[in-house]
């Protein structure tokens, strides 16, 4: 089974504690986090200028913001009604959120994506920085 890989942001000790939790409820999703150079190598093949986006890597297909919550909800077994309210309010409180928590707001930038050939090289470089260092600033 292929893993799906999700990029979430590992800046703060609650999001790495988050992501730790997260991944406990999962078995074939893997969280790589955002400041890693490999996710930087990848964003950077894949967008060009690195997106600080939520980002879901699921085969040959890049999601990114609302569909990354989207798809990330629906490894987990989210209940639909649940999945789909989060999903409708990402776009709405996302920037507020980044702005408040993050002190940036996270890209404007949503949808499904195709990987691209010079971003999926490094798949397998981000599959190896999925450990998550929950105690370290």
């Amino acid at each position: 089974m292929t893993q799906t890989l999700l990029i979430y942001d590992g800046s703060t000790r609650l999001f790495r504690a988050a992501a730790e939790t997260v991944s406990r409820f999962t078995e074939t999703l893997t969280l790589v986090p955002w400041e890693s150079d490999a996710v930087q190598a990848f964003l950077r093949a894949q967008f060009g200028d690195p997106p600080f986006a939520l980002v879901l890597i699921d085969g040959d297909a890049v999601h990114v913001g609302e569909a990354a919550v989207g798809r990330a909800l629906d490894d987990l077994d989210v209940a639909r009604p649940v999945a789909d309210l989060v999903e409708q309010l990402y776009p709405a409180v996302a920037a507020p959120f980044g702005r408040v928590v993050h002190g940036k707001a996270p890209a404007d930038i949503h949808g499904t994506f195709k990987l691209d050939e010079a971003a999926a090289a490094h798949i397998e470089s981000l599959r190896r920085v999925h450990t998550i260092p929950v105690d370290s600033e």
